[in-house]
């Protein structure tokens, strides 16, 4: 076995009522003023006065910047940016989804090192982040464990990535979760499934992503059905959770793959979508696993047999390729759409769509199976048809 590197948050605390924890964390980490960091519907919510409640009652001192936006972009997050410059802080908190955590770590990196946003999606950054805690408010994109941010421009998206990314604290506490609506609760979860799964195949996986995206595979299919059907199953969104905690720490180190590359692929200037993250990835992960499933049958296998596909009496590749059926089924209980022409996607953009594909340097070579351009294109084909080769 060749040596290889593991790294995720300094700390990771989780459990309901794990919030409580906070102040006494944050007295640890700083000295000075809080920045806290959420969007506007956090700031009407549960769990930002859950927060405030905390802090206020320990004496620490904090200002909320509350304008994050989904799916953020550069000049959103180098407004939260200017904001925490303009002030006198100590320390940030992020308290939201995914597009909050990322923003947060933008943040983090401004306290302590010169630049822009801008710059160091290009050119990296050097110090190590401020103090950081990271509290996500969804079960899905695992960002308080990984080491990257994802910010769009109008012609692509970008990540920021570095070592020096990871959070002082990752805070999940599980009844932050609670009060998300059924569509953010399968988009959020379908990414974690989609970082474990995609985790798992990486040509970068080792066996401790492996260990973590097993378990998050295998706690996700049905802790996912069942906080979608009822949002007030708090032992499905305590498992989803988890599940996502523990996919985004597999990730995080073996990265994700091409799923992750066709997601990004809808955003371009011909085209113009800008999709949620978990949502633009799963519709067209069915055609993925289908694509990647012989380059490591044994692996698609297993990912079947986690989403609930009987393999027993299948050959090892046809239990391979099923691993794409069995994602189909769990998209149709969630209520996404069978095709991406339901979406607005029409078959003129396919060729720029696919091409879009190689934009994702990283994700295209970390794949199992060598992509081409050609292979792509039959890619959204099928997915513009809704229809598997195995079905």
């Amino acid at each position: 076995m060749k040596a290889f590197p593991f790294a995720t948050a300094k700390k990771i605390i989780f459990g309901r009522g794990s919030v409580q924890q906070l102040s006494d964390e944050l007295k640890i980490l700083c000295s000075g003023k809080i920045a806290i960091i959420t969007d506007e519907i956090i700031s009407k919510a549960g769990p930002l006065d859950t927060v405030k409640n905390v802090l206020h009652g320990a004496g620490l001192e904090y200002d909320i910047w509350d304008k994050s936006k989904s799916e953020p972009s550069i000049e959103s997050a180098e407004a939260a940016i200017q904001f925490v410059r303009d002030g006198n802080y100590s320390a940030i908190v992020g308290l939201g989804g995914g597009s909050v955590i990322d923003t947060a770590k933008a943040v983090a990196v401004a306290l302590t090192n010169p630049g822009s946003l801008s710059d160091w999606v290009k050119q990296g950054f050097t110090n190590p982040l401020g103090p950081l805690v990271l509290m996500p408010t969804t079960a899905g994109t695992g960002s308080e464990v990984s080491n990257a941010g994802v910010f769009a421009t109008a012609e692509s998206k970008y990540a920021l990535y570095s070592p020096l990314m990871y959070p002082d604290i990752a805070l999940v506490d599980p009844d932050f979760t609670r009060l998300i609506p059924a569509h953010i609760t399968a988009n959020t979860g379908i990414d974690a499934l989609c970082h474990a799964l995609e985790a798992y195949v990486s040509l970068k996986s080792t066996t401790i992503t492996d260990a973590l995206a097993l378990q998050a595979m295998k706690l996700i299919p049905d802790n996912l059905r069942a906080a979608y059907a009822c949002g007030d199953n708090m032992e499905a969104r305590t498992n989803m959770s988890l599940a996502a905690l523990l996919a985004g720490m597999a990730f995080g180190n073996a990265g994700t793959v091409i799923g992750h590359a066709c997601g990004y692929a809808y955003v371009s200037p011909s085209t113009k979508f800008h999709f949620p993250h978990g949502y633009s990835i799963a519709i067209t992960m069915p055609y993925v696993l289908e694509y990647n499933a012989i380059a490591n049958m044994e692996k698609h296998a297993t990912i079947a047999a986690l989403l609930g596909e009987s393999i027993e009496g299948l050959s090892l590749r046809d239990a391979a390729i099923s691993s794409a059926i069995a994602f189909k089924k769990l998209l149709a209980d969630l209520d996404f759409p069978s095709s991406i022409k339901e979406v607005g996607v029409t078959k003129d953009m396919l060729p720029d769509i696919a091409k879009n594909v190689f934009k994702s340097t990283t994700h295209v070579a970390r794949n199992p199976r060598k992509i081409t351009e050609e292979a792509m294109v039959k890619l959204f084909e099928k997915a513009y048809e809704g229809k598997l080769d195995c079905e």
